[in-house]
């Protein structure tokens, strides 16, 4: 049930607060890692360009799209990109053990935060899951993929080439 609301929830989020368009500064949400004895936050890899990638067990494009985005981090990585880019994940599953199980059928090479509370979803307001939002050095919002579909990688991997190519852009 609290599932069940926690999802009305997430699709009317940008009805009850504004969500996060692109050009505008990310919130900088955090969470308890689910695999880690420790916490995240988005500020913590400014620095680096980030995509923070919304999503639940039961999403079922999530099943599909978690395992490009690994791939995508370990491509940036094995370019030479471990120090400029990082993917954050955050679950909104109300139970952990949940999320827990899911990553262990589909583990993922970067870390995920429990977003327990629904603050990074309230502040973020993904419209649908996945969301990933494509953040910059500096920290603002530069691309948002809604849900999934065809080209979602490759998408992505544009995206993120391109804000690693990029100047620093002034704070």
């Amino acid at each position: 049930m609290f599932r069940t609301l926690l999802l009305a929830a997430c699709l009317a989020a940008p009805l009850l607060a504004e969500a996060v368009d692109p050009g505008q500064q990310a919130p900088d949400i955090f969470g308890r890692s689910l695999t880690e004895d420790r916490k995240y936050r988005v500020s913590d890899f400014r620095g680096k360009v980030l995509i923070v990638d919304f999503w639940a067990s039961w999403c079922g494009p999530c099943i599909v799209s978690m395992p490009e985005l690994s791939k995508l981090r370990n491509r940036m990585v094995a370019m030479g990109h471990s120090d400029r880019f990082e993917i954050l994940g955050v679950n909104l599953d109300d139970d952990p053990e949940r999320a827990l199980a899911f990553l262990k059928q589909h583990p993922v090479s970067y870390p995920v935060i429990a977003d327990l509370l629904g603050l990074g979803t309230r502040e973020f307001a993904p419209r649908k899951l996945p969301s990933a939002y494509v953040i910059t050095p500096t920290g603002r919002v530069s691309f948002i993929y809604y849900g999934y579909g065809k080209g979602y990688e490759a998408e992505l991997e544009q995206r993120v080439l391109a804000e690693l190519k990029a100047k620093a852009e002034p704070p």
